[in-house]
């Protein structure tokens, strides 16, 4: 049966979009992104609200535990926060395991946009995550163990610290590797759906890949960081005046940031594939949605 139009063009796109013809392509990947935005971005809500549906778990938990942190239960003792953090981190691992394969699936229907490629949102998402919910599962298991394990391993080597400085380097090298999986996992959903690998194998190439780019990495998850580090300084520092922005940005992520954030990381790890991967593979395309001639100089400029 056929949506309503409201939500077609919320699913589907506005129509009377025309596609790119060669010579109209974008130069660069910057200018792909903005065109791609400009054309998807009504559609990019229906994939926001689609996402959201599976975050709504972790969400309501989050808010829960926000709210038993800023109103303790009397009798409460100086520990009770970092009980309150371990407990909440044990229980946040399986809700995000969850969102691991609509993870994958949104992310085909991101890679395709990105791609300047034609994507219906259900029947593409709903095919990507048949086709990949194990690979997606996995990544979204370790997604959720990291935090918890990272916070075990922080308070014992910072505990232990305190007998000897010889644990500051094994809670550096878990600081490190937390680190590192935030960056891999902005590529690893786009690497899922578009390579025939063992996860073994995604995680060692979005690996190399990320401590290749590792600066644009960094700036591009501490961009994507910056808004839920506002709501989060806000709710921590109890800043009234600032209330309403953090109100309206929790509204903006609700409706259309989560898709955009992810938009940026499918597009990132698409840029990155198409430079260190698909050159090693036979027959597989380069410069994907850019025009031609003025990739390959591009390219020509990069080695120079």
């Amino acid at each position: 049966m056929a949506l309503p139009n409201f939500f077609n063009s919320y699913f589907y796109g506005r129509s009377g979009k025309k596609d790119f013809t060669e010579a109209d392509l974008p130069e660069n990947r910057f200018q792909l992104f903005r065109d791609v935005l400009s054309v998807r971005r009504g559609s990019m809500v229906g994939v926001n609200l689609l996402y959201l549906l599976i975050w709504l778990p972790a969400i309501a938990w989050t808010i829960l535990n926000l709210l038993m942190l800023f109103s303790p239960p009397g009798g409460s003792d100086d520990i009770y926060p970092l009980r309150l953090i371990f407990s909440y981190l044990t229980i946040l691992c399986p809700l995000i395991a969850i969102t691991g394969p609509f993870n994958v699936g949104v992310s085909y229907v991101l890679r395709n946009w990105a791609r300047d490629e034609h994507s219906f949102v259900l029947s593409d998402f709903a095919a990507a995550l048949k086709a990949n919910w194990k690979q997606g599962l996995i990544f979204g298991a370790i997604s959720g163990m990291v935090p918890l394990l990272s916070f075990i391993c922080f308070r014992f080597y910072l505990d232990m610290a305190d007998q000897s400085a010889l644990f500051m380097l094994p809670l550096a090298i878990t600081l490190i590797a937390a680190l590192l999986w935030s960056l891999c996992a902005m590529l690893l959903p786009m690497m899922i759906v578009t390579y025939r690998q063992s996860f073994f194998c995604h995680v060692r190439n979005a690996l190399l890949m990320t401590i290749a780019a590792l600066p644009r990495a960094l700036l591009i998850r501490l961009a994507t960081w910056a808004l839920p580090g506002l709501i989060a300084l806000v709710v921590v520092l109890n800043l009234p005046f600032f209330s309403i922005v953090a109100a309206l940005t929790v509204l903006l992520y609700l409706v259309f940031m989560l898709a955009f954030n992810k938009l940026i990381h499918v597009s990132f790890a698409n840029a990155l594939c198409e430079k260190y991967l698909n050159p090693k593979i036979h027959g597989a395309a380069t410069g994907i949605g850019l025009h031609p001639r003025k990739e390959a100089k591009n390219n020509e400029s990069e080695q120079v």
